[in-house]
């Protein structure tokens, strides 16, 4: 980010920043002369993770990559932001550090709010402070209805489950079972018995329809171990694409995790100091 700031230029409206959309055109005026405007090159960070925090930024022109880091240090993709959007919102409200890093994807024009300018903002339209959190809430109530919206994956791949793959399930669960096992040793057996007997004559020859060395049954247990194994091998392929699915799910869920875990350390770091601050101050 350049060093150099410069004030918003006149004839900037606010009015495309749902945040503050419901500003009237005081209120617009008011907020604008409190914004600067800054300059990031593309690739460049806006903030770190655990930054201190004491401004909100809208992105006037260009696209930032939100991102956090996971339990080995990689930064994940969270989301992508363009032109309107907002960040840095949490953090001119409690002033705790960054819970994410921010990157230009490409060379950004960013209005910036800081903390001290944002209350004193509020100090004087406090109208606009209920309006603020009308919005804020109506973003909460947004992310909490996407929450509840979210549907269990494995559901979901069983309505995108087609007839051939339902087939391929039931096939490979009935030649895993026991049932199937015992009952492949008495054909066998009762096969193979068969046909010897008849052979030898303790029973009638027109019995012995496949005698040794039972190239019939060769040939339809050939056939079926051939069918078993296709059938097998598409079941497979979908329980791994169920397993990949589980995996990336219970990653972003350990992700989000982390972050949220790493962001309350952060408060109760900032709670110990204030606590501790006046005992460790000069005696009275």
């Amino acid at each position: 980010m350049t060093d150099t700031a410069t004030h918003v230029p006149p004839g900037t409206t606010l009015s495309h920043i749902p945040l503050f959309a419901h500003l009237d055109a005081a209120g617009d005026d008011a907020l604008l002369r409190r914004l600067t405007r800054r300059t990031v090159k593309e690739n460049e960070p806006v903030f770190w993770f655990g930054d201190s925090g004491d401004a909100l930024y809208i992105i006037d022109t260009g696209r930032v990559a939100v991102t956090a880091p996971d339990a080995e240090g990689n930064h994940v993709l969270l989301d992508t932001l363009g032109p309107g959007s907002i960040f840095g919102e949490l953090s001119l409200l409690d002033g705790g550090s960054r819970s994410a890093t921010v990157r230009a994807l490409s060379e950004c024009s960013l209005l910036a709010l800081n903390r001290e300018s944002f209350h004193t903002f509020l100090l004087e339209r406090p109208d606009a402070a209920i309006a603020i959190l009308q919005v804020l809430g109506a973003r909460q109530r947004a992310s909490t209805a996407a929450i509840r919206g979210l549907r269990n994956p494995n559901a979901a791949i069983a309505e995108a489950t087609t007839r051939w793959q339902r087939v391929s399930d039931v096939v490979a669960s009935v030649a895993a079972s026991h049932v199937f096992t015992i009952a492949h040793l008495c054909w066998f057996g009762g096969w193979i018995t068969l046909n010897i007997l008849a052979s030898a004559g303790w029973l009638p020859r027109v019995l012995a329809f496949d005698p040794f060395p039972f190239g019939l049954l060769t040939l339809i247990v050939s056939l079926e171990a051939i069918f078993l194994s296709i059938f097998v091998l598409v079941s497979q392929n979908r329980q791994s694409e169920r397993d990949r699915i589980r995996t990336d799910l219970d990653y972003q869920v350990n992700v989000k995790a982390h972050v949220e875990i790493m962001g309350i350390a952060s408060r109760l770091d900032r709670i110990e100091r204030a606590v501790t601050a006046p005992r460790l101050g000069p005696p009275a």
